[in-house]
């Protein structure tokens, strides 16, 4: 059932996604996990997060938007996110649209405050048990109203499980040190020398970072 749409049916808000997929209309953007949509009317803009494939991809793409669902349940009040609307037929995700732009592409006037913000949003979703893990992402970090980070496309977050739970404790503490290391990165536009101290304690490589930064010196190396 969805949440926060008066006014709006879900049945012909079914019809419209189901016509819009079909006819390959209103398309935001298309990858390997499915479609998002823009709806429109003259109440509200939507986005809606559609399955992509068929067969076990699409089952596979269905549940990764439930979850994706399951974190947006546990980030009602978060200032960051875009509003979730909650599961249109169990499998399509509908979204507040959010105005901005790719912060990575966008000029940010005010950058350490840009920053400092974006930092305290990430320990908010730590302290609430979910790490996002995608930062990296162009397109998952607008820049909104030109001074404000609003975070995007919770699909691959991690959420920590209460209770005795070994691998996915692991999962969500390797996920939390790359939302770190993103922000780091991205701060210092890759150039992590300059890193001031204050800032270098957020930041450690994980072992696949060092392997993968290990293949890069090698691969130079051997073009050279």
């Amino acid at each position: 059932m969805l949440r926060g749409l008066d006014g709006l049916s879900e049945d012909a808000l079914a019809r419209w996604t189901e016509d819009s997929l079909a006819t390959g209309q209103h398309r935001l953007a298309h990858g390997y996990q499915g479609q998002t949509l823009l709806y429109q009317d003259k109440h509200r803009r939507l986005v809606i997060k559609a399955p992509a494939g068929r067969g076990i991809h699409k089952w596979i793409a269905t549940l990764m938007l439930r979850h994706e669902a399951r974190v947006y349940a546990q980030l009602t009040d978060f200032p960051a996110a875009p509003r979730c609307h909650g599961l249109l037929r169990k499998r399509y995700l509908v979204l507040e649209y959010i105005e901005g732009a790719p912060a990575r592409h966008a000029g940010i006037a005010d950058r350490e405050a840009f920053f400092a913000e974006l930092l305290g949003h990430i320990k908010t979703l730590h302290a609430r048990g979910i790490a996002h893990s995608d930062l990296q992402k162009q397109d998952n970090l607008l820049l909104v109203d030109g001074r404000h980070p609003c975070l995007l496309d919770f699909g691959a977050a991690v959420i920590r499980k209460s209770g005795f739970a070994p691998f996915n404790h692991f999962h969500y503490r390797f996920a939390a040190r790359l939302d770190f290391n993103q922000w780091a990165k991205f701060k210092y536009q890759g150039r992590l020398e300059r890193m001031s101290a204050a800032d270098r304690v957020y930041y450690r490589r994980t072992r696949i970072e060092r392997l993968a930064r290990a293949l890069k010196r090698v691969w130079r190396t051997l073009r050279a």
